[in-house]
C-alpha cells in the first residue's frame, strides 16, 4: 500500500526535488484542502506507541462491550452562499475585476489561469489584513510556501522578521496594516517572476489598491517596487524617499520603498540598509501625520 501524503506534504517535498511517483498524492482541491484542515492528526506519542506494538492475533484478544458509537458526519466545505471568498467552480463565469470587492476578488485570484504558475501551486494567496482602509499596504513580490500552506501572506520566518521591524522602528499604526503580493502564487524553487507573468497578475494588486485606498504603501524589494511605481530604476535609487503611486482618479498615494525581509534572512548586510528605510518611514508618517506623532505611546 503506497504511504498517502496530504497536499502541504506533497509541496514540502516538491519544494526539494524528491520524486514522488510511487507516494500516492490525493488531488489537490479545495474540498481536499478543507477537510485536511478539519481531519485531527494523532499525536506523536500515539504514532509511536502503534508503530512499537507487536503483531498478534486479533481472533485471541477480549474486548470489553461497549455501546456503539455515532460517529457525526465530516463538514463539508462551506458553500459558496456562506462563503463569499469560496473558489470559482470551472462551470461558473469568473466576476469582472472592475467590479470586483475583497472577496470576490480573492475568488478570482483563487480561480486565475493567466499564467504558468498555476498548474504546480497549492493554492493561490490573495492579500490579508485590515481591509477598512488600513494606514499601510504592504507590497512583496511573491508567497513562499509556509504563505502557500497557511493561504495567508507574510507567514514563517519572513513575515516574522518584518512585523518586528515594524515594531522595533515604531512605524505608528503598524498594526493597522494590509498585506499582499504582486504575483499569487507561488513559484517552484522561488524563481523571479517573468514580465508576462507580472503583467498577468498585476490587475489584481491595483484592484486591491482602488480597493483598499491605503494611506501608505510600503514596497518591498525590487520586483514590488517597480510593479507599484511603474519603474524600471533600480532598487537602491528608489530606496529611502518617497515616492507616488497615482490611481486613475489623479489621486496620490504616498510610496516608500525598502528590501524585502527573504532578501535580510539570506543577507544579513541589508538590514541595517532596511532599517534606516524603515525608520525613514515612520519620520515621515508623523511628520505627515502629527495626530500619529501624538497618539504613539512614550
Amino acid at each position: 500500500m503506497k504511504p498517502q501524503l496530504r497536499p502541504a506534504q506533497a509541496a514540502w517535498l516538491a519544494e526539494i526535488g524528491l520524486d514522488m511517483h510511487w507516494l500516492d498524492v490525493r488531488p489537490i482541491t479545495a474540498e481536499t484542502l478543507a477537510l485536511d484542515a478539519q481531519t485531527p492528526q494523532p499525536a506523536p506519542a500515539a504514532v509511536a506507541g502503534q508503530m512499537a506494538k507487536p503483531a498478534h492475533d486479533a481472533s485471541t484478544e477480549r474486548l470489553p462491550a461497549q455501546a456503539p458509537v455515532t460517529r457525526a458526519p465530516m463538514p463539508r466545505p462551506s458553500s459558496r452562499a456562506s462563503d463569499p471568498a469560496a473558489p470559482i467552480a470551472a462551470s461558473e463565469a469568473i466576476p469582472s475585476l472592475a467590479d470586483a470587492d475583497l472577496p470576490t476578488l480573492a475568488r478570482i485570484v483563487g480561480a486565475c489561469r493567466q499564467c504558468p504558475r498555476h498548474e504546480q501551486r497549492l493554492r493561490a494567496v490573495p492579500g490579508a489584513g485590515q481591509a477598512d482602509r488600513p494606514y499601510y499596504l504592504i507590497v512583496a513580490e511573491q508567497p513562499g510556501i509556509d504563505d502557500e500552506v497557511a493561504g495567508q501572506p507574510f507567514q514563517g520566518d519572513s513575515g516574522r522578521l518584518l512585523t518586528a521591524m515594524l515594531a522595533a522602528v515604531r512605524l505608528p499604526h503598524a498594526e493597522a496594516r494590509y498585506g499582499t503580493y504582486v504575483m499569487k502564487c507561488r513559484a517552484p524553487g522561488g524563481h523571479e517572476p517573468s514580465q508576462a507573468e507580472i503583467a498577468a497578475c498585476v490587475p489584481h494588486l491595483h484592484r486591491e489598491i482602488a480597493l483598499l485606498q491605503p494611506r501608505w504603501i510600503l514596497a518591498l524589494g525590487r520586483v514590488a517596487t517597480q510593479a507599484v511605481l511603474g519603474d524600471a530604476a533600480d532598487l537602491d535609487a528608489l530606496r529611502g524617499a518617497p515616492h507616488r503611486y497615482r490611481q486613475e482618479d489623479g489621486r496620490e498615494i504616498p510610496v516608500w520603498v525598502t528590501h524585502q525581509p527573504a532578501s535580510l534572512l539570506v543577507r544579513s548586510a541589508l538590514k541595517a540598509e532596511a532599517w534606516r528605510d524603515l525608520v525613514g518611514l515612520a519620520q515621515a508618517v508623523r511628520a505627515a501625520e502629527p495626530d500619529s506623532a501624538a497618539a504613539e505611546p512614550a
